[in-house]
């Protein structure tokens, strides 16, 4: 299936979260909302200026919509929720 943002609306893969520090120690709390994450951008609606399909970014989680496309599980978010661009 094909899903096309509207307006300025983004579609994201989330990035996994780490739930073990390298030394073992188990993360609680790592499924919480109103944080934030990372993900790759991986569609744009027309109206969308400041990223493009491929950037990595940081969103504000508590804004996002989670979708399921295809199986897979996916946020849209506004892009005025994208709080940065990570460089590579």
């Amino acid at each position: 299936m094909i899903v096309t943002p509207l307006k300025k609306k983004v579609l994201v893969a989330e990035n996994a979260r780490e739930t073990q520090t390298e030394s073992g120690i188990i993360l609680e709390g790592t499924q919480g909302y109103g944080d934030s994450k990372t993900g790759k951008v991986i569609a744009i609606g027309p109206d969308v200026t400041e990223v493009k399909v491929g950037d990595d970014i940081y969103m504000l989680w508590n804004k996002c919509t989670v979708v399921n496309v295809d199986g897979a599980q996916r946020v849209m978010i506004d892009e005025e929720n994208i709080v940065a661009v990570l460089d590579k």
